[in-house]
């Protein structure tokens, strides 16, 4: 579940209409309203995959063949309520969209042929092709919405009639108004038509002059108009006519309208279709304008940002031409699940939160991220409490709403949720705001609920030296610039900078000293500063563990591959290069044992050369020691290194593994690796 407050402190209904403007259609605009984040990780990760298949599919700046698309959801609501005749602009949608259906179905269906796109495979198959309800509508309106006459062979030859009344009747009255005496009364010549009805435009004072009945008048009511008593024969005719034709056109526009309810069911399913696949497509597009990834989901509670940046950011640097957006690096729930982030105002601390909260709820939604990696947890509830709100309509004060917030949250988060609390313990007493603030923070810990909070409060930074899971962060500030960089240093608390700001600014100096003094009444900040210092050596003494542990690693490789170049050449280990590397990887082993006695301090490199004396050991029982009878050959001088002695070698026992070596005028048997070169 994601708090509504949470949404909105965190500034999702703002993404959603940044991605709703991506989307081509209405019915596209409604369904990115309706996205919300889910819980289901199979969900989401299906939602995930769709975006980047269509992402993959499409070449840059390529758009789907979904021109043409409407919200047809009205229309189909009217038809499951018995509606028998739809109006021609709704037929016309109806076409419309069948049309952009069909084209994006064949689209789809050409791209996933091979397999290689299961999810995209998902919108083929929900896309139902209505071709010949798409003929009969495009047979029968052609592209000005008009019906055409080809329509029904009634309707055209009601019309061939229609001209053809309208033709007679035109030649009458143009007789009539040459021969009867009729144009000194003519207000034009023109031949109007009037209630339907074939009429002359009369002077006003000479209406009743001419013989017929008036039909109307004009605006100013100097024109009457008049159909005359000639004609009037051939306008009945032409009225039936015309009243014939358009019943033949109702009963066209219903014969249309029973064919789009008999496939009611199959269209709701293609319009459901259609709306996803044009959400889907908004997505890419938002992905490309801002340079966004899919994340890698975890259901562990993990997250880890690298160049993350804020979306609403990215589009205000596109739309305003902003400055470039610093991208933060933060990570929570791997080796930390609380992370208490301080440092100055106006450094990156709120926005980092945001970040975080905004770029989990976007993942959990199905849309990329702008990060150019990023891992994050899928969780059941995201909570945040962040902004200076204040309840005017309860009578609440800063303080006290926030107090509500977090109540709410401290009730329902649990091990699978996200908590983001920004200023933690402000807004009221600092001894009792730091004593709550550290409470709060210890409650939602235990629980195993991952937390991100920032705060002035010094005293929550000793939690985070101190309390095993709990991790300190500060937002980098340049004292030779006086700004913040928006870097996120983890591992390392923050301060305000306050002091350091007043003595770079010229305040004088024994007020800073007096203030320094004053600040360390309570030992708080001497502590801060001790475990900061411990922190630092420690992270510099694992930095160095590191490399050597990775110089030692790489060593190990080679020597190990070495090694096996060597066992796997069967023959070289019986030559005098075979003893030679064998010699080398025991002097080898020897090194590392003195390296070990002479450093037992850097327990890091001492694990690392320990491992290697294993691996060293374990190629040394499976390579055999060499043959040294191809190497030595009788009366050679040899020395025997288990006895420190040198002799002379007597007899070779090629079966046993054996030599004889005579020390002077006594006969002795030996291993053969046991011996080297005198």
């Amino acid at each position: 579940m994601v708090n509504e407050h949470a949404l909105e402190v965190l500034e999702y209904p703002k993404v959603i209409d940044l991605l709703a403007g991506f989307a081509t259609s209405s019915l596209g605009q409604a369904a990115v309203r309706r996205l919300a984040p889910l819980a289901d990780i199979e969900q989401i990760i299906r939602l995930q995959a769709e975006t980047t298949e269509l992402k993959q599919l499409l070449m840059p700046e390529q758009d789907l063949p979904i021109g043409g698309l409407h919200d047809l959801s009205f229309i189909l609501d009217k038809l499951e309520k018995g509606a028998d005749v739809l109006p021609i602009d709704d037929i016309l949608s109806v076409g419309d969209t069948l049309r952009a259906a069909r084209n994006v179905q064949a689209y789809l269906a050409e791209a996933t042929g091979g397999g290689t796109r299961p999810h995209l495979l998902r919108f083929v198959e929900g896309i139902s092709v209505f071709r010949e309800l798409e003929q009969y509508i495009e047979k029968t309106f052609n592209q000005g919405g008009a019906m055409r006459s080809s329509a029904s062979p009634r309707l055209k030859s009601l019309r061939n009639e229609i001209q053809t009344l309208r033709g007679r009747i035109r030649g009458k009255l143009t007789t009539l108004m040459r021969s009867s005496g009729l144009s000194a009364y003519l207000q034009d010549t023109g031949i109007r038509e009037s209630d339907g009805r074939p009429a002359l435009a009369i002077q006003a004072q000479h209406a009743a002059k001419v013989a017929g009945r008036q039909r109307g008048r004009s605006d100013t009511g100097h024109t009457i108009f008049v159909e005359p008593e000639g004609i009037r024969g051939m306008g009945d005719e032409l009225e039936g006519a015309v009243d014939a034709e358009k019943a033949e056109q109702l009963r066209i526009l219903r014969e249309l309208t029973a064919q789009i309810a008999e496939q009611l069911q199959a269209l709701r399913q293609t319009l459901d279709t259609m709306a996803h696949v044009d959400m889907t497509f908004a997505k890419v597009r938002m992905s490309r304008v801002f340079a966004m990834e899919a994340p890698r989901l975890n259901a562990d509670g993990q997250i880890r940002l690298k160049e993350a940046r804020h979306p609403l950011l990215l589009d205000l640097m596109h739309r305003d031409g902003l400055e470039e957006v610093v991208p933060i690096d933060v990570r929570l729930g791997e080796d930390f699940h609380t992370l208490i982030i301080t440092g100055p105002n106006t450094g990156g601390k709120t926005i980092t939160l945001k970040t975080i909260g905004l770029l989990t709820l976007m993942a959990q939604a199905g849309m990329h991220v702008p990060a150019t990696e990023a891992k994050l947890a899928v969780f059941d509830g995201v909570w945040a409490d962040i902004g200076d709100e204040q309840s005017i309509e309860q009578s609440l004060s800063t303080f006290s709403s926030h107090l509500i917030q977090i109540g709410g949250i401290l009730e329902a988060a649990g091990a699978r949720s996200l908590v983001l609390l920004d200023e933690l313990g402000g807004g009221t007493d600092p001894a009792e705001g730091a004593a709550l603030a550290r409470a709060i923070l210890q409650y939602l810990h235990q629980r195993g609920t991952r937390t991100a909070i920032t705060t002035h409060i010094s005293q929550l930074k000793t939690l985070g030296f101190s309390v095993k899971g709990m991790e300190n962060a500060s937002i980098e500030f340049d004292m030779e610039s006086l700004k913040p960089t928006h870097r996120v240093l983890i591992g390392t608390p923050g301060s305000s900078n306050a002091l350091s700001l007043a003595r770079r600014l010229g305040l004088p100096g024994e007020v800073i000293d007096q203030a320094e003094d004053n600040q360390d009444g309570d030992g708080a900040a001497t502590l801060l500063n001790e475990l900061q210092g411990a922190r630092a050596q420690t992270l510099k003494d694992r930095e160095e563990a590191q490399r050597l542990r990775e110089q030692v690693g790489r060593e190990a490789d080679e020597t190990r591959d070495k090694l096996r170049e060597v066992i796997a050449q069967n023959e070289l280990l019986k030559s005098e290069n075979g003893q030679a590397a064998y010699a080398v990887l025991r002097e080898f082993k020897r090194e590392i044992a003195d390296l070990i006695e002479q450093e037992p301090s850097k327990r890091a490199l001492m694990q690392s050369l320990g491992a290697m004396a294993t691996v060293i050991d374990g190629e040394l029982e499976r390579a055999p020691e060499p043959k040294l009878h191809r190497v030595f050959a009788a009366g050679d001088r040899v020395h025997v290194r288990s006895l420190g002695k040198v002799g002379v070698l007597n007899e070779v026992d090629e079966r046993a593994d054996k030599a004889v070596v005579v020390f002077g005028s006594l006969p002795m048997t030996v291993a053969f690796g046991d011996l080297e070169p005198a």
